[in-house]
């Protein structure tokens, strides 16, 4: 019996709502749990609470209030991290909601893209499911910390399915939205929003529309793309020269002629992890997929979606390949389509066995055999994310958050104070300092280790780590004003 419109309708939006249900623990359970990360998600995240402190949001800068050019992306995730901080607070949330938020979009336009391409609701929820017990997508830099990524990916999947339905339609609109979502992917991460642009091209000649080229929509979308682009760089290289030069350095010339901080990898780096570790459960389907999908009817959906995802995902893979400095997040775009891939080539198999047998498969059937298929791979993602939390203190200097909010809880009288840096390079202890000051406006200062001496006795300091506070007991006699795990608040009674 047919459903009514009514009746199609809350079919439908039960549906969204099982993914979002689906979706919580990969992308929302213990999402705060865990400290803001060494290296880049710190520096994102103080690149935002400087942008909200300074009111200024052309300039990017780091912790010491200087220009960054190391981090020297296009600002519109910086720009969102700022609004996020002036809605939940400066915390961990604020950092983190926006990236779970847009994996969480991406995983939606994924289940509306199998829904679409892989003929029916199965298809979707197959696929989103996928991608959600994909280590290389659901993973520290991208949808659990407060990094480019997931915003990244979240545009560059929007706009290789727009591209799709302008192959498969021919329609000029959806080649405009696919400019606009390559365009809003480039003022995330700059060129990494670009790099699909070669498959595109391969993928529009694979499903034999090579006259989709020669309409002025592609062209003009490109030529927008292109100068929107070229006006932000000549602005912020205006309002502060040495920015093209960064650019250069530190995401152009740099990482693609040079091995970078220590990231030594051969070309197959990305094929071996694939494999081993970040798409692991999904290596036999996703290759069933493209053998499979490669030979479906020449014009059906899911021959559009195969030969895409083929063509945009090998294509990426080479581009990857070739660049000299190769970091484990830099695959992430692509999870979400070899997700499609991967459902479509389950799919294919099953119908075939029944089709062969002469089953007629009921919805609750189909559902049945989605369970058994995804049910392992959803686990292990659990129980991963359980051991990013277990392991969420690798550094003493990252309990440094944790102890400032307890500080604020059990001696609000104290309201100035030093903490004591140690040697390593990590804005994590600076993101936290800033945050307390913006919450509540402490003043905190910075003391670096050859700066320890100069500190005058009766002053308080926040000390994280047995080595460090060694030191500085070396120099005073203290007392313990404050203890939480291995930070303390000392204060400085007399040199020795």
């Amino acid at each position: 019996m047919p459903l009514t419109p009514t009746r199609t309708l809350y079919w439908r939006i039960g549906q969204v709502l099982v993914v979002i249900l689906l979706a919580y623990l990969p992308l929302f359970w213990l999402l705060t749990s865990h400290p803001v990360q060494q290296w880049d998600e710190a520096r994102t995240g103080l690149n935002g609470l400087n942008i909200l402190r300074n009111r200024e949001w052309l300039i990017l800068r780091e912790s010491q209030q200087e220009p960054d050019l190391w981090n020297c992306k296009p600002p519109l995730w910086p720009w969102l991290l700022a609004l996020s901080f002036r809605l939940l607070g400066p915390g961990e949330l604020g950092l983190r909601l926006p990236a779970a938020l847009a994996a969480l979009a991406t995983t939606l336009a994924v289940f509306q893209a199998g829904r679409r391409w892989l003929g029916g609701w199965e298809g979707g929820l197959l696929a989103a499911l996928i991608l959600l017990t994909s280590a290389g997508y659901v993973s520290l830099h991208v949808t659990r910390t407060g990094d480019f990524d997931a915003l990244l990916t979240l545009w560059t999947t929007l706009g290789t399915l727009a591209w799709l339905r302008y192959l498969a339609e021919g329609r000029a609109r959806q080649a405009w939205l696919a400019g606009g979502f390559f365009f809003l992917a480039a003022f995330t991460k700059g060129v990494a929003g670009l790099l699909f642009g070669p498959g595109l091209v391969v993928a529009t000649f694979a499903v034999g529309q090579g006259q989709r080229l020669r309409r002025p929509a592609p062209w003009l979308a490109v030529g927008v793309l292109l100068g929107g682009m070229a006006t932000w760089y000549v602005v912020r290289e205006s309002a502060l020269p040495g920015y093209w030069q960064a650019v250069w350095d530190f995401e152009l010339g740099g990482p693609a002629l040079n091995q970078l901080e220590g990231h030594n990898t051969r070309w197959w780096y990305y094929l071996t992890a694939w494999a081993e570790i970040k798409f692991k459960h999904w290596t036999v389907p996703v290759l069933l997929g493209g053998l499979l999908g490669w030979r479906l009817p020449t014009g059906s959906p899911g021959w559009y979606l195969t030969r895409l995802v083929v063509s945009v995902a090998g294509s990426f893979m080479v581009v990857l390949a070739l660049t000299q400095n190769r970091l484990e997040w830099y695959d992430a775009p692509m999870y979400p389509l070899l997700a499609l891939l991967a459902a479509g080539g389950i799919l294919q198999t099953v119908r075939a066995v029944a089709t062969q047998q002469g089953w007629q498969l009921s919805a609750a059937a189909r559902v049945a055999i989605l369970a058994v298929v995804v049910a392992q791979p959803y686990w292990v993602q659990c129980r991963a994310l359980a051991r990013i939390y277990d392991l969420r203190y690798s550094r003493p200097s990252l309990r440094l958050g944790n102890h400032l909010n307890h500080q604020v809880q059990v001696l609000p009288e104290l309201r100035r104070y030093s903490f004591a840096e140690d040697t390593l390079l990590n804005d994590s202890p600076m993101f936290y300092r800033t945050a307390t000051e913006m919450r509540h406006g402490h003043v905190i200062e910075r003391v670096p280790v050859p700066k320890m001496r100069e500190t005058a006795t009766g002053e308080f300091v926040v000390v994280c780590g047995a080595a460090l506070r060694r030191r500085w007991e070396r120099h005073y006699r203290t007392s313990v004003v404050l203890r939480t795990d291995s930070c303390v608040t000392l204060l400085l009674e007399a040199r020795r």
